[in-house]
């Protein structure tokens, strides 16, 4: 039976796999599944399946495979770059993981923690909170995003300086293959040398290869204290050596040091209820954050005491020190509210980039001498995880320039921003990944053979090209 000819035929069949409560075929209620977080890409599907099982998965690959029906696994639907939407063919289907979102073990002596993919990022964070861990990753989306897309874009967020990527914090995964082979890798162990690491083929190929269903996930001791400050700095290059001194200074108990610039801080006051917690603008800031899981180690004094240092050495002009923890949420808030408050603007363009953290200025610097260049009316913004390198560069269209006249100027900046990560030995696509927005990027900055090996990859594990296509490749 073909799929295009006989597309309702198949699609019952579908429907039969995973029951009458588990699909949706209502447009209205389809259409949230069918779009990106940022608007920017909308695709068509016939139906939404919501599997409850690993098995039920299993079946679904196992006959899509057999039909060719391309499939397009789906988590919390927050990611930037088309990866998680449907083409507009209208014949791809959409597998939603969130009705599999059971916790189903902690062992807090191994520190931790199995799970099924659909699992919201925050209810894992609460769920070790409760046995004393603490799961490390955190990003905005942290309250809609699922494990699953975490893992299958090997998501950063701001702990990645003390506790790495994602899929650093992955020691097992269980994934179902497009034939519907079922590959149980759920071992909590640290160490296993028995032969290739399989799990890392999944980790960060945006569902192109398989779906991630199950995973064993690093858990980590509770912090005991935090210290938290904003401080403003007198230059970009400055933001190096404050973070190498306070690497020093905290003994290396620095979790955090998130960059803002200027524009991000007067897009903030002008677009929010938020307020600049400084008397005096400054041009470039850092938001640092200490933790440990000690209780001794007076982590308030040894913060205060670094931020004297630091000034007298003149890197460090003037500092807010969070005397709570509801102030050091609202600090916090600053940097996370910037992404939503920067995407609210009629135009722009937005790079992901990553170069080795003494190059971030230099970035910063040839990135917006070429915005200026290019585009005179446009605004720059950047913030970002300067402690391990990654720095969201935005290119906003002025309130006096034309919105057609500022887009058609996005090729030409972006290949020369993009040229410039190169030649940093950057990466254009730091932790948002590839999905629909970079491919053909991805092309002309891989060299021939990385790509060739990642489509040897793809042929092998996936022949019919039912994961996801369209995506990454």
């Amino acid at each position: 039976m073909n799929y295009k000819s006989h597309q309702k035929e198949v699609l019952d069949q579908l429907k039969l796999i995973v029951g009458q409560k588990n699909y949706e075929e209502e447009k209205s209620r389809m259409s949230s599944y069918l779009i990106d977080w940022g608007n920017k890409y909308q695709g068509v599907s016939p139906l939404i399946l919501k599997p409850v099982n690993t098995q039920m998965v299993s079946k679904i690959l196992s006959f899509c495979n057999e039909y060719k029906i391309g499939v397009v696994p789906q988590g919390g639907n927050t990611g930037l770059v088309g990866g998680s939407v449907p083409s507009d063919s209208g014949l791809e289907i959409v597998i939603s993981l969130e009705k599999m979102n059971k916790i189903l073990d902690i062992d807090t002596s191994n520190f931790t923690i199995t799970l099924e993919a659909g699992c919201i990022l925050l209810n894992v964070q609460e769920a070790a909170k409760k046995v004393d861990r603490m799961f490390p990753l955190s990003l905005a989306s942290e309250g809609s995003c699922q494990i699953g897309g975490n893992l299958s874009t090997n998501a950063g967020g701001t702990a990645v300086l003390k506790y790495g990527n994602t899929k650093e914090l992955v020691l097992g995964i269980e994934v179902v293959m497009p034939n519907g082979e079922i590959i149980n890798q759920l071992r909590g162990l640290r160490k296993d040398n028995t032969g290739y690491d399989i799990k890392q083929l999944f980790l960060g190929a945006e569902g192109t290869l398989g779906i991630i269903t199950k995973a064993v996930l690093k858990l980590f001791p509770l912090p005991k204290q935090k210290a938290t400050s904003l401080i403003s700095i007198p230059t970009l290059s400055s933001t190096i050596k404050l973070f190498s001194r306070l690497r020093e200074l905290s003994g290396d108990n620095i979790t955090a040091i998130e960059y803002m610039d200027r524009a991000c801080i007067d897009m903030l006051v002008e677009n929010t209820e938020l307020e600049d917690v400084f008397k005096s603008k400054y041009e470039h800031y850092a938001l640092i954050e200490f933790s440990s899981s000690s209780r001794d180690q007076g982590l308030q004094s040894l913060l205060e005491n670094s931020l004297g240092e630091l000034n007298e050495d003149g890197l460090a002009l003037d500092a807010v020190i969070s005397s709570s923890e509801s102030q050091a949420l609202n600090l916090w808030r600053l940097r996370e509210t910037i992404p939503e408050v920067l995407r609210r603007s009629e135009a722009f363009l937005t790079f992901d980039a990553s170069v080795p953290v003494s190059l971030v200025p230099e970035f910063i610097s040839q990135a917006t001498k070429v915005c200026n260049e290019i585009c005179k009316l446009g605004r720059v913004a950047s913030f970002g995880h300067i402690g391990d390198g990654n720095i969201h560069f935005y290119l906003l269209k002025s309130k006096n320039d034309d919105v057609d006249n500022f887009l058609s100027k996005k090729s030409e900046v972006t290949t020369k921003i993009y040229d410039i990560i190169s030649k940093l030995d950057g990466s254009f696509s730091a932790e948002h990944g590839i999905g629909v927005l970079k491919k053909s990027e991805l092309r002309l900055y891989k060299s021939d053979s990385e790509i060739k090996l990642m489509e040897q990859i793809k042929k092998t594990l996936d022949p019919n090209n039912i994961m996801n296509p369209g995506k990454v490749l």
